[in-house]
């Protein structure tokens, strides 16, 4: 693609206010100062005659457009009017959809159906041809959104914290997921066009987030924006996802495979409402105030387009020139494959806009590096179907480079060629699916592979997979029910005995749920599903404990005298130099033991919503839902002086003596406090791709995404020397002191620094089976998968001497100055 532009259509008289709306290759133009509608048509560029749709013009009108129907809608009476798309010829009388549409409040789907949703009653309302049908929406005041993924309406609902895969025909919620949203926050949505997914944009926290339908989950939130931002609807082309910032005139890349940004690139100087389209894998994104309009490379790069032609400067340079090179001949049109819009009239280069610095042309792009193509394999509609269902294969190679060749083989004996197949499978079985694609930049073919699960035709359903968040619940924790199904079934059953118990604990009949328990014990979650007369069910046990923190070792100060409150409903724990935090399930913190500094006295501000806790030397953290960081206690250092990076997007965050960390949702590591041996000096390879952090007594661990270990900081008894064993296959690390310990996917440690009283002497019994690791200052715990506690290293105050009340049953540990707590 040039990036030229090759025609011109005068739809209207310069300033009119007018809209765009664009689907295939036409153009619907929409003047809201007349009410009239014209069609541009992509292939021949034939503009139609205007066409009158609703009775008066309006500020408050908009289109939707679906295969075979045209929808104009005032969203100000909520009347709607349906006409040709070809002809825009009106389809009887203009009907009341609903009373009070928001502007962002449509979306239609391939089937011709528009919905909407009442911002004031919650009441879904969906048009199928002419007729109306209505469902009472359990939402609130929280500004729900619609739009479409996959071929079915969803809608995410702030003021219940979800959102929800609506069936087409009945408008009965299918399946919901959580993202971490609250009523009062401002977001975007759209949905993915290939798969069951929806891209939200939160404005309030400065965030982006991703929800799988299929798994019935959200990530973490990625920060792309100051809190406050105004976000608009993020656009997918090639799995990767572009958001614009209104505030700021800049968007955002994020590659939705692992949810990384991948660059932000300032496409205006000024804050507005620019647009952002996209065609055939190609972003262009266009300013209907100005002559500033391009494409926008996934990696960053631009490319600018001037839409008009414009007179040249004294030095005979054209006022807008290409941030790629040199400026691009000035045809006075509109950009290929993309319809675009400009309501202002044209100006002399006297009175065009410049930028701050008095230039008026666009810098050259920043070329970022380009890594390495990986190649993955996509199977729609999904990896399993039945005997002579039609599959189609995609080969996704990111960042997207032209292919030389690609070969497939199916697993059957058959094979082909080409990036996109479709295939069907005579028998049933489990496929294994290989592609070798050829860069046509040379090299050796890079080979993929997937599965793809056949079964007979008529094979009843199955259910692959109970997915219980989390497995080991405690009482008062409100846990999170869904599946995995091989199939889209017309009912869902799930309930919740307890041996003994006549009558089950709960029941539901949606796709997911959330239950909390109130008593200790085992119970049984089963699902039945059935499509048809075909069913399924599976069951599995789950154990709810007490909650009940445990804890020995120094007796001094209280800092093993647990309080009445962290006897039950305690979710997480971490034992400090001297004293000890709790979290309990309804988000508030508890600490007991020294208070010196006032590392025991819980601030007001973390009883209340957070999700993750640490205790330092003499100092606390507390992370809240919405990625921020509280800190409290010894400030000597400055290591509860939270710094302006950790207010928001923080997912984990660590505690050592005297100095902090947080890790950002971009995989980046803050740190802030004593710094004399350069243990808060994040060095680059803790910049990205981080996925834990711990921080010991001088020195800082961090655990990266591909399973190694890096280490900063003090290392006179070789703390952050790290093994080769822990370069790869670590899952889990930990530092409290000056020795480190890491926990490898086998189950097995390693352990290195410190090692004056045999901390890093791993036992024979830690040697394997092992699922959680603790580092004390100068004794290390490891958890069992049978609940059982080995601990190591100095006992001189009893803190490796396990009680036999923590002997089993025991679902996460914490080694502290001279004390351990476990629960």
């Amino acid at each position: 693609m040039t990036g030229e532009v090759v025609s011109q259509a005068q739809v209207a008289a310069p300033g009119s206010p007018l809209s765009i709306t664009q689907h295939g290759t036409n153009a619907y133009v929409l003047n809201h100062a007349t009410g009239t509608l014209q069609r541009i048509d992509g292939t021949t560029e034939q503009i139609s005659s205007p066409a009158s749709l609703l009775p008066a013009a309006s500020d408050n009108l908009a289109l939707a457009v679906a295969p075979n129907t045209l929808y104009a809608v005032d969203t100000h009476s909520g009347t709607v009017a349906a006409a040709d798309p070809h002809t825009l010829a009106p389809r009887d009388t203009p009907q009341l959809l609903a009373a009070h549409i928001a502007a962002d409040g449509l979306a239609v789907d391939d089937r011709d159906r528009l919905w909407t949703i009442d911002h004031h009653t919650g009441e879904l309302a969906w048009l199928t041809g002419r007729q109306r049908r209505t469902r009472p929406s359990a939402t609130g005041t929280g500004a729900p959104r619609l739009t479409v993924t996959l071929h079915q309406p969803a809608l995410v609902d702030p003021a219940r914290g979800i959102a929800e895969l609506l069936d087409p025909d009945t408008g009965t919620v299918t399946r919901t997921a959580q993202p971490n949203i609250q009523p009062s926050d401002t977001l975007a949505v759209s949905g993915s066009p290939d798969r069951s997914r929806l891209l939200l944009a939160i404005g309030t926290r400065g965030t982006f987030n991703v929800c799988a339908f299929d798994t019935t989950s959200c990530g973490t939130p990625v920060t792309i924006g100051a809190p406050g931002d105004d976000l608009g609807a993020p656009v997918e082309a090639s799995e990767h996802a572009v958001v614009p910032n209104y505030s700021t005139g800049q968007v955002t890349i994020i590659d939705l495979a692992t949810t990384r940004v991948v660059a932000q690139r300032q496409l205006f100087d000024q804050p507005g409402r620019f647009e952002l389209l996209t065609r055939d894998g190609i972003v262009f994104f266009n300013d209907p105030n100005s002559n500033r309009a391009g494409v926008l490379d996934l990696a960053g790069s631009v490319r600018t387009i001037t839409k008009h032609n414009q007179p040249r400067t004294d030095s005979g340079v054209s006022d807008v020139q290409d941030g790629d090179g040199p400026s691009q001949p000035n045809h006075d049109s509109t950009i290929p494959g993309l319809a675009v819009l400009t309501g202002i009239e044209r100006k002399p280069v006297s009175e065009t806009p410049r930028r701050t610095d008095g230039s008026t042309r666009t810098p050259p792009a920043e070329k970022l590096p380009s890594p390495a193509p990986t190649v993955s394999i996509v199977v729609k509609p999904r990896g399993y179907g039945y005997v002579g269902d039609e599959f189609e294969l995609a080969l996704v190679v990111r960042p997207a480079t032209s292919l030389a060749g690609t070969r497939w083989w199916f697993g059957d004996g058959a094979e082909a060629t080409g990036t996109s197949v479709r295939h069907r499978w005579s028998r049933p079985g489990t496929f294994r699916v290989r592609a070798a694609a050829v860069l046509a930049a040379g090299g050796q073919p890079s080979i993929t592979e997937t599965r793809v699960i056949v079964d007979p035709a008529g094979t009843p359903p199955r259910i692959t997979h109970l997915d219980i968040q989390r497995p080991t619940p405690v009482v008062g924790e409100r846990v999170r029910f869904s599946a995995d199904v091989t199939a889209n079934p017309d009912t869902w059953i799930w309930t919740i005995t307890r041996p003994g118990q006549a009558v089950p604990e709960t029941t539901s009949h949606t796709a997911q749920f959330r239950h909390t328990f109130l008593t200790p014990g085992t119970y049984t979650v089963t699902l039945a599903i059935a499509i048809g007369t075909n069913t399924a069910n599976l069951s599995q046990n789950i154990t709810v404990t007490k909650g009940e923190v445990k804890a020995w070792g120094n007796k001094a100060n209280g800092v093993t005298s647990v309080p009445p409150e962290a006897t039950s409903g305690v979710t997480a724990i971490d034992a400090g130099g001297n004293h000890s935090v709790a979290l309990k399930a309804d988000g508030s913190v508890i600490a007991w033991g020294y208070e010196s500094d006032g590392q025991s006295s819980v601030p007001p501000e973390a009883t209340s919503g957070v999700t993750a806790i640490d205790a330092g030397g003499n100092h606390s953290l507390a992370l809240k839902a919405d990625g921020s960081v509280i800190a409290w206690g010894n400030n000597v250092f400055g290591q509860v002086s939270v710094p302006p990076q950790a207010a928001s997007g923080v997912t984990a965050i660590s505690a050592g003596p005297w100095h902090s960390l947080a890790l950002k949702a971009d995989g980046s590591v803050i740190a802030w406090g004593n710094n004399d041996e350069g243990q808060v000096s994040v060095p680059p390879q803790a910049a990205s791709d981080v996925a834990a952090i711990d921080a010991g007594g001088n020195h800082s661990l961090a655990l990266k995404a591909d399973g190694s270990v890096i280490a900063w900081g003090n290392n006179d008894e070789g703390q952050v020397s790290v093994p080769p064993q822990a370069a790869s296959g670590v899952t889990a690390i930990s530092a409290e002191g000056p020795h480190s310990l890491a926990l490898k996917a086998d189950g097995s440690i390693i352990a290195w620094g410190y090692n004056q009283y045999g901390q890093i002497s791993v036992p024979p019994q830690a040697a394997s089976g092992v699922t959680a690791i603790s580092a004390g200052v100068l004794h290390s715990l490891a958890l069992k998968a049978d609940g059982s506690i080995v601990a190591w290293g100095a006992d001189f105050d009893g803190q490796i001497s396990v009680p036999p009340e923590a002997a089993d049953g025991i679902t996460a540990i914490s080694a502290g100055g001279s004390h351990s707590l476990a629960y």
